[in-house]
């Protein structure tokens, strides 16, 4: 008996509609279940991105979808110290992730996928042959499941809470992402303005053990907003997890942990891993060969892993760092030479140029100024 799809794809948001893309332009029939009613919506990601790295991979998001383009980014210290990276040549911009996802939506369908909405993926059995799909009732049989479905799948040891408001107000820098370190208010992240706008932002606040919402009322005590949206966003941020395969169940973007450590970011590399899993998935339907699909892994470690080995080392680091600590990074990476170095790296792989601009004399300076024993010899060792 034949399966009612090649591949049904749980989430339908950018990883679960570029794997739809690819696997049906490659002609492998494709339906994708999206929980929402609305493709994009609720609006969780923040949309900032590098336009160099989507265009690599050939979705290059629309005219109409980008919001803003930044030229700066500001990192304040807890102390209100800050520096400034120039971002003017990264190509770094704001989606409106709703109308992103609804443009890889419609390149899907264009090349035949399915697209369903308000449909709740529920559970899944695999037999040796197929993947039975349980969502809202029906039970629809695939020769693989896509599991692009976000926290959900992510392990819960990576989860962090966090929040995040649309707001306006007159303190906005149009085009300056803002990023406030502070160990006591948000341990192991930070609280940061995407500005999308004039006088409009994303702003946020996340942290281990912090309650976020409060966090973030907190931050905006002090600025005077009016708040357009409220969002419970919880972000991942513990690295990719171990098997990217798992029988006939394939996963990819966040369900995959295909986003970085560092600052939970990964429309690019969840987009990556999507089209690396498209390709094998299908190859190894059409050449009859299920080993082919261990070539996924294989293709985008060589790819990312480097860099989210990286990252990980580095939220390692950050999480043990005190407040003393960060005002001492400052001083070593406030300097003209580590920011002009910084304006001229790649966005999406900010860890190896961050280690870069340091330079060897610049990360021993690190570690002999941070307090902890077991930071300095991460350091040392990166």
């Amino acid at each position: 008996m034949s399966a009612d799809y090649d591949f049904v794809i749980g989430g339908g948001s950018v990883a679960g509609l570029a794997f739809a893309a690819e696997a049906a332009k490659r002609k492998a029939s494709v339906l994708v279940l999206e929980e929402h009613e609305t493709i994009g919506e609720p609006e969780k990601c923040d949309g900032l991105v590098s336009l160099r790295g989507l265009r690599s991979r050939g979705y290059t998001p629309n005219r109409d979808v980008i919001q803003n383009q930044i030229t700066t980014a500001l990192i304040h210290s807890p102390q209100g110290r800050h520096f400034a990276v120039n971002a003017t040549s990264l190509e770094v911009v704001v989606l409106d992730r709703s109308s992103y996802d609804k443009q890889l939506a419609r390149l899907a369908e264009s090349h035949g996928a399915v697209v369903r909405t308000g449909t709740r993926v529920a559970g899944t059995e695999q037999s040796s042959d197929e993947v039975s799909v349980s969502a809202n009732g029906d039970r629809i049989t695939a020769r693989f499941y896509v599991d692009a479905t976000g926290p959900a799948s992510s392990p819960r040891r990576g989860i962090m809470p966090a929040a995040k408001y649309e707001v306006e107000g007159d303190w906005i820098r149009e085009h300056v992402v803002e990023v406030f370190l502070n160990r006591e208010l948000y341990p192991g992240f930070f609280a940061w303005v995407i500005p999308y706008g004039k006088h409009h932002a994303k702003v946020g606040a996340a942290g281990f053990g912090v309650a976020p919402f409060k966090a973030l009322d907190d931050f905006l005590a002090s600025r005077p907003s009016r708040i357009l949206r409220r969002i419970s966003a919880p972000l991942y941020v513990g690295g990719p997890v171990r098997d990217f395969v798992r029988g006939r169940t394939i996963l990819v973007g966040e369900s995959a942990g295909q986003v970085k450590p560092t600052t939970a970011g990964g429309i690019m590399t969840s987009i990556a891993g999507a089209i690396t899993a498209a390709h094998w998935a299908t190859e190894s339907l059409n050449r009859g060969e299920p080993g082919l699909l261990g070539n996924y892994r294989r293709d985008w470690d060589s790819r990312f892993q480097k860099e989210m080995r990286s990252m990980v080392r580095l939220r390692g680091v950050f999480e043990k760092l005190t407040n003393g600590d960060l005002e001492s990074l400052m001083d070593i990476v406030a300097t003209p030479k580590v920011a002009l170095k910084l304006s001229q790296s790649d966005f999406d792989f900010h860890a190896s140029a961050l280690l870069g601009a340091l330079g060897i004399q610049g990360v021993l300076r690190l570690a002999r100024a941070v307090t902890s024993a077991e930071v300095r010899s991460l350091l040392v060792s990166g």
